[in-house]
């Protein structure tokens, strides 16, 4: 199974999850150290997403991207962070 989670507006990756592991190789820098999938919820279909020290820069749509043996699913969401805490 291959999950991407990427920034609408440039389609560079935000977090890449694949066949068990995360994959750092290809996430965009601002994001490095910043992203966990949240694996808890994987059985039941649950992708969630943590964006860790949220910015004001994170505000926008991501887009989540879903591969398994020849499915493919996608799911757009929107992030609005309307405050910065200290």
């Amino acid at each position: 199974m291959e999950i991407r989670w990427f920034r609408h507006q440039s389609s560079e990756t935000v977090h890449h999850y694949r066949n068990g592991e995360d994959q750092y190789v290809e996430q965009l820098r601002e994001y490095q150290e910043r992203t966990e999938l949240v694996k808890a919820g994987l059985s039941q279909g649950i992708l969630d997403l943590r964006i860790l020290d949220l910015r004001p820069s994170d505000d926008g749509q991501y887009v989540c991207i879903v591969q398994n043996a020849g499915s493919y699913a996608e799911a757009t969401m929107d992030l609005e962070v309307s405050g910065v805490w200290p």
